[in-house]
């Protein structure tokens, strides 16, 4: 059985983090990811420490495996008819560029499909193309920011919190732009017909707070951070510390689970706070859990309650998540290379029956494929050596 995306050619236009992952989950379940870089800088992340092997950067090489690149000058008069023609066997191209830049290159949507009336063009950028913002500068840390979503991150002084992730580039960005890109090909293939599907890692990471939003929009009220039931308002649904200083999550929501919670700690007095009525009661009974779980530590109350189902678990550093037994016997790690080659990087997720993620390609060198890729596009030997000199390809 062959990959599921094994029939599609994808052009990558990206550069760091959001579309490269995108682009490396459709060419790990099988598409054929072409990486187009400036053949002078290339993608900013291949210079990012720390580094792997072969002084690449560990932040390239952590999402560009399964690609091959071409290096290529889309500035040029050459370079565009060159891009132009491998447009045609093209299934989907990916830009991250700000709205406007492929119009002013000559290579905007419009353009692109009178050559490839099937393609699937995904647009990733910070604000979307249309809108006050859509010039507007950003990153990650602006994305979750105007999104609504620091709120929710905040510190004891209630300063908000640096996110732990790129939850922008990655929520909003990454996934939003594989779901639009998969659902526009399965569109396309009772249509026929191409699509524009245009990201905003903004509106992506909104997306991630339906229940506040949607809060918002027919109460004109938002729930104050701690006080809702899934971010801290509940004794049954909270994170307490433990005698060792580390952490428990505890997620007893159904009223089964918060039984067996209270009867295997002694405590069944706790059962009525399950759902407090008040926010006195409340506090009441998540300090009443805040001492209890100071008496052990975070791994003594794992083997307190290995053999019951209550929601117990621990909060675990990365360190812990990769060496945990359930993880470990999943295999979520791609080892590949061997000696001072050898690189380990998280697989795509899900899981699909039948397929199995490996690397076809390693993480690639700028222009590593130029040659190969014109050849299969038919230019001839001398053909690519002249456009080697002339500065168009590399």
């Amino acid at each position: 059985m062959g990959l599921p995306l094994q029939s599609i050619r994808v052009l990558d236009l990206s550069r760091l983090l959001p579309g490269a992952y995108a682009s490396q989950i459709l060419a790990d379940f099988g598409a054929d990811v072409i990486k187009v870089e400036d053949p002078e800088s290339g993608d900013y992340s291949r210079s990012l420490p720390p580094y792997g092997p072969g002084n690449m950067g560990l932040y390239f090489m952590a999402v560009n495996r399964n690609k091959r690149s071409i290096a290529l000058n889309l500035k040029s008069e050459q370079g565009k008819a060159l891009f132009l023609r491998l447009i045609k066997e093209a299934d989907v191209l990916l830009e991250s560029f700000r709205p406007g830049v492929m119009e002013r290159l000559g290579l905007s949507y419009e353009r692109l499909k009178q050559e490839q009336p099937g393609l699937i063009y995904c647009a990733v950028s910070g604000y979307g193309q249309d809108g006050p913002y859509q010039q507007r500068a950003g990153h990650d840390l602006n994305y979750v920011g105007y999104a609504g979503l620091l709120h929710y991150q905040r510190d004891e002084s209630g300063r908000p919190l640096m996110p732990p992730t790129q939850m922008g580039d990655l929520a909003g960005g990454s996934f939003m732009a594989v779901m639009g890109i998969l659902t526009a090909l399965v569109g396309r293939a009772s249509s026929g017909e191409g699509r524009f599907v245009d990201v905003a890692m903004t509106e992506g990471v909104m997306s991630l707070m339906p229940l506040a939003m949607t809060a918002y929009l027919n109460t004109g009220k938002v729930p104050i951070p701690g006080h809702s039931s899934l971010d801290g308002g509940l004794p049954c649904y909270n994170i307490y510390e433990t005698r060792d200083s580390k952490h428990i999550t505890l997620a007893a929501l159904e009223p089964k689970f918060w039984h067996a919670f209270c009867t295997r700690i002694g405590h069944l007095e706790l059962l009525p706070f399950h759902s407090p009525v008040g926010r006195g009661e409340r506090d009441q009974a998540i300090e009443i859990l805040t001492n209890i779980f100071k008496t052990k530590t975070r791994d003594e109350w794992l083997a307190e309650f290995a053999d019951i189902d209550a929601c117990v678990g621990p909060v675990y550093t990365p360190e812990e998540a990769m060496q945990d037994p359930h993880i470990q016997a999943r295999g979520v790690a791609l080892q590949h290379g061997e000696g001072g080659a050898r690189f380990q990087s998280l697989l795509s997720f899900p899981r699909l029956s039948g397929v199995q993620i490996e690397q076809r390609y390693a993480p690639p060198t700028l222009g590593e494929h130029t040659g190969v890729i014109l050849r299969e596009a038919g230019y001839s030997n001398e053909e690519i050596e002249r456009l080697r000199e002339e500065g168009v390809i590399a």
